[in-house]
């Protein structure tokens, strides 16, 4: 009797393990089919040398953004909207880098935690978007224009203190 429900215990595990797994597959798959897409777009493009870097921009509306490296060896930025039109490219020398835009927030709310810092395209413009809470436990979106580095657009949710 033991022995058995021991097995069952056993067999529940892997149950729940292989429907993890899979909940987990269903999440990723589309990920890589989108990034293998985008890596087909810029291999056919001739101004393209190297496919380097993919992320997904979730914006108000979905957008790809890959980096790579051209043929005249500059980096770029290709930004792909949801039917996988490429709807703009710039190079990354004309991008305000990263930390100036992160000192930018610090200056307005002092010290902050950053979570996450991601280059996207929204309302027809190339930004940053800038994801922090400060001291008063207030998640920040910022939103700052990625060649000049200026605020664009600010959400914040409230901290739980």
């Amino acid at each position: 009797m033991r022995s058995w429900i021991i097995l069952g215990v056993v067999a529940l595990v892997l149950l729940l393990g292989l429907g993890v797994y899979g909940f987990y597959q269903s999440i990723e798959a589309p990920k890589e089919e989108q990034k293998e897409a985008v890596a087909w777009l810029v291999s056919e493009d001739e101004d393209a040398e190297t496919f380097d870097d993919f992320h997904v921009f979730y914006g108000m509306e979905t957008i790809y953004v890959a980096t790579t490296t051209q043929t005249d060896g500059d980096q770029y930025y290709w930004f792909y909207d949801e039917g996988y039109e490429q709807i703009e490219r710039v190079p990354l020398a004309d991008v305000t880098d990263e930390e100036t835009v992160i000192n930018e927030a610090r200056s307005e709310h002092g010290e902050i935690d950053v979570r996450e810092i991601r280059i996207g395209f929204e309302e027809e413009e190339i930004v940053y978007e800038l994801v922090y809470s400060d001291a008063d436990d207030i998640l920040y979106y910022d939103y700052y224009t990625a060649e000049e580095g200026e605020s664009f657009k600010q959400y914040r949710l409230p901290g739980n203190g």
